[in-house]
């Protein structure tokens, strides 16, 4: 979702126009790291925003490269745009980010966004700048000067390891143009970029992560778009991107170089609601979208390290109530934040990022979806009471004879876990889980599924969230709260 500026006025300009398989079963072997989303504002680069970052249980933090605001407005003679020490380069801003992760032990997830003018290939039509139709071969210069200087041997800087290859490419705010009559070119564009990108950043170290995708959810609803085709959506864009047909049949040769498939699966319900199309990817729908993903895998177009790409998501969140009036009411949002984190890890999901840190303002912003209701001051932020179960989520899920236990431990280490079941007005222990050693415990239980369950670390003061066992009816949730509906009609 990137800044809300850029967001709040493409959402302003659709307003006026107004704009499977089965789930793969997750092993006890394998991880769900956090990390959060922070925004461009100058409170959250302090340290004292990465503390809160790093007391969240978080071990990554995404954050925004604009090669706009880094580059310089016009490209000089003797300009070298591959060169992490070319003066007309702006890094202040980001090398002070870089440095604030990695002295609070946080893993930094950059990702690119907004080509200055001078490397588009011809300007976006939808008056926003930096998102028309930048040149690959000058990203790949970027790349190289940006991998270069986070490489960990260039100037004291420390080191970046995950690089994500641009922001939501299916959709008309980040790349235009889309589709031309009806046919699309933008997955081809982001093919040309990756290539140029992976073949930058693995040359500064060849141990970096690439990230590919990082989608947006629903189709591209832009008039321009919608005018050609109205479901374009992140299916549509990542079969096209990977040469695969509907059917998942190859249809081109590629080999994409990346090692991460990303994606940013918001919902206008809760951890198990589908998308209304069948090309949009909500959390309901992620089954479908490692299909594709493993379809690719099986075709050959895919060169990851290790031969089988990561999936992660690289935004995910939803409005609280409050402060947004249209937003989740606080209780059934602590419980979706906890079940959401489970359906993602039962999907294969590895890493899961929040968007954001805090709440922006309400008069100017869509954006309540952080982890701290935002105060007068940084100081006067609050956590949410959702902040609990991103750190120690745990859910019971009822089962045909009793029901399961899954959790993960607020340090993802083998802390061990009493899982424990309201009893006449109390608590029980069911039983000490020993975590694997990412901290994740699970166990089926025989017992009635009654009441509610909850875990606490032993010899730490550590208490998960309240989890009832009662299964709670989906709810429709506008994502951000706005107005303008981001989903097409009902099926």
């Amino acid at each position: 979702m990137f800044t809300s500026l850029r967001r709040t006025l493409l959402l302003a300009q659709l307003a006026v126009a107004v704009f499977a398989a089965t789930a793969p079963s997750a092993t006890a072997a394998q991880p769900l790291r956090t990390g959060i989303h922070i925004s461009n504002e100058p409170a959250e680069a302090s340290t004292a925003a990465f503390q809160r970052i790093r007391g969240s249980g978080a071990s990554v933090v995404r954050l925004a490269m604009s090669w706009r605001e880094i580059a310089p407005v016009e490209r000089a003679v003797g300009f070298s745009a591959a060169d992490p020490a070319e003066p007309s380069y702006r890094w202040e801003r980001l090398d002070q980010l870089v440095r604030l992760a990695r002295a609070q032990r946080v893993e930094p997830l950059v990702f690119f966004v907004e080509a200055p003018a001078w490397a588009e290939r011809r300007p976006s039509n939808d008056g926003l700048p930096g998102n028309g139709d930048p040149d690959p071969i000058e990203f790949g210069r970027f790349s190289a000067a940006a991998a270069a200087r986070y490489s960990g041997t260039f100037g004291g800087l420390p080191r970046v390891r995950y690089w994500e290859a641009w922001n939501e490419p299916n959709l008309s705010l980040y790349m235009t143009p889309q589709l031309e009559n009806n046919i699309p070119v933008s997955p081809a564009w982001y093919r040309e970029i990756l290539q140029q990108f992976a073949t930058a950043v693995r040359a500064a170290r060849r141990d970096n992560v690439i990230v590919a995708g990082g989608l947006a959810p629903f189709r591209d609803i832009s008039g321009e778009v919608m005018a050609q085709r109205k479901d374009w959506g992140p299916l549509s864009f990542m079969r096209e991107f990977l040469c695969l047909s509907r059917q998942l049949r190859p249809t081109c040769s590629v080999r994409l170089p990346f090692d991460v498939w990303a994606h940013h699966p918001y919902t206008s319900g809760g951890p198990t609601h589908h998308a209304v199309l069948r090309d949009d990817v909500s959390l309901g729908d992620l089954p479908e979208m490692r299909r594709v993903l493993d379809a690719a895998v099986r075709a050959g177009h895919i060169a990851a390290r290790g031969g089988k790409p990561e999936f992660w998501v690289t935004e995910f969140s939803w409005d609280s109530r409050p402060p947004d009036p249209r937003g989740v009411p606080m209780a059934l949002l602590t419980r979706w934040v906890a079940e959401g984190m489970y359906r993602m890890w039962r999907n294969g999901v590895s890493l899961v990022t929040w968007f954001t840190l805090r709440d922006e303002p309400l008069n100017i912003s869509f954006f309540q979806s952080g982890l701290y209701f935002r105060g007068t001051t940084f100081a006067l932020d609050r956590p949410k009471p959702a902040l609990r179960a991103f750190r120690f989520p745990v859910v019971g899920i009822r089962q045909s004879r009793g029901f399961l236990i899954w959790g993960r431990t607020p340090t993802s280490t083998a802390v061990r876990v009493s899982v424990q079941q309201t009893f006449r007005g109390g608590w029980r222990e069911l039983a000490v889980l020993h975590p694997d050693r990412y901290g994740i415990f699970q166990r089926r239980f025989t017992s009635a599924a009654t009441g509610s369950i909850r875990a606490r670390v032993l010899g730490r003061p550590d208490v998960s969230p309240v989890f009832g066992l009662k299964p709670v009816a989906d709810r429709f949730f506008n994502p951000f709260g706005q107005q303008t509906l981001l989903e097409g009609p009902p099926r």
